[in-house]
């Protein structure tokens, strides 16, 4: 079993991620969910986005960094959309890193300082189109990690796999799930590397 480290969307640590989480924990993993807006929720994209920059990037990171410390055997990290960001910093820069799942973002590795960690598995998942995860950049990411496990989800909206968003499909997170889970055993199996999605 995995000890992630799960980080929440702009919306904040919504009960929908928070279902998620619990979810993972009842199949035996151990899941940290560091909350970098102290509690406070967000239903309108915008508002959570004004809360967000008000905040600032680097204390969001800050806030991964201290949970990152706080649970040294957290060893997996898994990123919605703004989450991404502090999970994919995390698995380029955190040896101890074994596996990263990023859904609604994703950025070139240079953009954290570093190349991507080759014996390191990934998974993306994006809604295909999606403004906030453009194709330039998923194929920029793709080109620096051939390895990637990339499933585009046609005809949904960014924030799909949340219940608490206006976003949700309930088909689409139940595939997202599904191929999470299965990440997860593959991982622990010692078979997460590699075989490239593209959907």
């Amino acid at each position: 079993m995995a000890e992630l480290l799960l980080f929440h969307h702009a919306h904040g640590l919504t009960e929908g991620l928070c279902a998620l989480a619990d979810r993972l924990r009842a199949d035996g993993h151990v899941v940290h969910s560091p909350d970098a807006y102290a509690g406070r929720t967000f239903r309108s994209l915008d508002d959570g986005l004004e809360h967000a920059a008000r905040i600032g990037h680097d204390a969001i990171l800050e806030v991964a960094g201290r949970a990152a410390r706080l649970h040294p055997g957290a060893d997996v990290v898994v990123g919605f959309a703004m989450g991404a960001g502090p999970a994919q910093y995390l698995a380029q820069h955190l040896r101890r890193v074994r596996g990263c799942v990023l859904m609604g973002g994703a950025s070139p590795p240079e953009m954290y300082g570093s190349t991507w960690r080759m014996h390191v598995p990934l998974q993306i998942h994006v809604a295909d189109p999606d403004d906030w995860c453009l194709p330039d950049e998923l194929h920029a990411v793709e080109r620096a990690i051939p390895h990637a496990e990339v499933y585009r989800y046609r005809n949904k909206r960014h924030m799909f796999v949340d219940p608490a968003v206006h976003d949700y499909d309930a088909d689409a997170a139940d595939q997202f799930e599904e191929r999470l889970d299965d990440w997860l055993a593959r991982l622990d199996a010692g078979r997460a590397a590699p075989a490239r999605a593209a959907m």
